[in-house]
């Protein structure tokens, strides 16, 4: 393989993926990948499969990517990292249930979480554990999302919130008659869940009292169809002051990279009641195609500056895959997930710590939990702190900075404080982020001088006094065409790595 090819394939599909083009990235890299008559070296050959993964998700070709996922390349080795392909697991499970194909989608969740439980990545095994039990839920196939809601109740002592949405699950499959077997958890959880404070606890714990013997129908109005409220459509700002709305036209966010394969005498991992996994399919019952075997976990060697850890990287870009999924809440608690794991390391990489901080805040905003979003921007004592700091002194892409910029204007609209100080906050952000599009995206300042627009009017209440809009009018003016009024603007994520210094 021409090498000086193989690395102008990639860095054009990367592009063409954070440009928002996967069906072009897609077609790029499979002309690429079909035109090859000699087998490349294994871990170059994972890339170009892991980054045809993402596109098809990217692009909606969700059959492709869940064949990839499933089966691995049929043509040469590949050899992709571990966190990699447990990334690619995770997002596969989405695939799967997009084309309505629940076993498949729990063949990929417990790859994702023996992969995950193999590199002792506990928080991941939760978090892969509740995307699928959310995701079969959707199906209404609530007799296999049960399976990973007993996991999170079992793993997740000292995870509340994974615990929480646990016993939150259990309710559901109760209420649709196919979990009989669970009444028992359910109640034996009561002590636990009177000691909560979390949303998922409380509904729990209203449901078992509202239904001791837990027969007929509920009290509680569980909406099993959307169970994360992720679909609910966020409320106007300008009318409620409560969350802000993202574009209908908004590109997607970049789906993240791939996701790993356990080997298939792996032992599986116990439920706490005693089922095991369903084991492997074989390649007799694969067609005959090559699995991926697990690779070192360390990407391609580059020069360049450091880089984060990947398996860091790989946390980041699956959160970001939810994102992209429409699924907020869970992203929510992938980034809170990443955070802990850098902080834990005890030297927590900055730009981890800004990209995950900016990524849970912009998704409590999404998931309509601004108050809460506010708490953790405000917050001069958690880990997050070290987030905004790196996100504030440079520790990002400037492209995440001016994103962050955007959220920082949006919670400063919300202010009840002085409006003077809010106004103040919002035209030093927004002038900022007018200059950036002007020299980067220009195509984006009418949103950008509309999103200014708005918050003014939300500080105050309406049409602010000409001395209060005198910066919007000069950036209005500088355009010098009409600015239509549209929803807020948003920015996806730059890239989880050090390209910018």
């Amino acid at each position: 393989m021409d090498r000086n090819a193989f690395v102008e394939v990639m860095n054009d599909a990367s592009g063409m993926l954070e440009a928002g083009l996967a069906q072009e990235a897609l077609a790029r890299l499979a002309a690429f990948d079909d035109g090859l008559v000699v087998a490349p070296e294994p871990k170059d050959y994972g890339w170009i499969v892991s980054y045809r993964f993402r596109s098809a998700f990217a692009a909606g070709d969700y059959a492709q990517a869940l064949h990839l996922a499933e089966h691995g390349p049929a043509r040469f080795p590949a050899d992709i990292p571990p966190a990699t392909m447990a990334t690619m697991y995770s997002m596969a499970v989405e695939a799967a249930t997009q084309q309505e194909l629940p076993d498949s989608a729990v063949i990929m969740a417990d790859r994702c979480i023996e992969l995950r439980r193999a590199h002792g990545e506990h928080s991941e095994v939760l978090m892969a554990a509740m995307t699928a039990c959310t995701l079969l839920g959707d199906l209404e196939r609530h007799d296999l999302a049960s399976r990973y809601a007993q996991l999170l109740i079992t793993e997740g002592v000292g995870h509340d919130d994974y615990r929480g949405y646990g016993y939150y699950a259990l309710c559901a499959a109760i209420e649709q008659g196919v979990g009989g077997h669970l009444i028992d958890t359910l109640r034996a959880g009561r002590e636990w869940l009177e000691s909560q404070d979390n949303e998922f606890a409380r509904v729990a714990l209203e449901y078992l009292q509202s239904a001791p013997a837990l027969q007929g129908p509920l009290a509680v109005n569980l909406d099993l169809a959307d169970p994360l409220g992720n679909g609910v459509p966020l409320s106007d700002p300008l009318s409620e002051g409560a969350a802000a709305e993202p574009p209908a036209s908004a590109a997607p966010y970049p789906p993240a990279n791939a996701a790993p394969y356990p080997p298939a005498n792996a032992a599986p991992y116990p439920l706490g009641n005693g089922a095991p996994l369903p084991e492997a399919p074989s390649p007799a019952d694969s067609m005959q195609t090559q699995y991926l075997p697990v690779g070192d976990g360390l990407p391609p060697a580059a020069p360049g500056p450091q880089q984060p850890p990947p398996e860091q990287i790989a946390g980041g870009e699956t959160a970001d895959a939810l994102m992209d999924a429409n699924r907020p809440g869970i992203a929510a608690a992938a980034y809170r997930a990443l955070i802990d794991d850098a902080i834990g390391t005890g030297r927590p990489d900055p730009l981890i710590m800004g990209k995950a901080t900016l990524g849970m805040l912009t998704a409590l905003i999404f998931d309509n939990r601004v108050g809460e979003a506010h708490s953790v921007w405000v917050d001069e004592q958690g880990p997050t702190y070290l987030g905004i700091w790196s996100l504030e002194n440079g520790q990002t892409s400037v492209h995440d900075a001016i994103a962050y910029n955007l959220v920082a204007a949006f919670l400063h609209s919300l202010s009840t404080g002085d409006p003077n100080a809010a106004n103040h906050a919002v035209d030093a952000l927004m002038t900022r982020n007018v200059e950036w599009a002007y020299e980067n995206d220009p195509q984006v300042v009418p949103a950008m001088i509309n999103t200014w627009r708005r918050h003014l009017l939300e500080i105050h209440n309406g049409e602010p006094a000409p001395e209060y809009r005198w910066q919007l009018t000069q950036a209005e003016q500088r355009w010098g065409h009409p600015v239509p009024e549209g929803g807020l603007y948003w920015m996806r994520p730059y890239r989880w790595v050090v390209d910018w210094v």
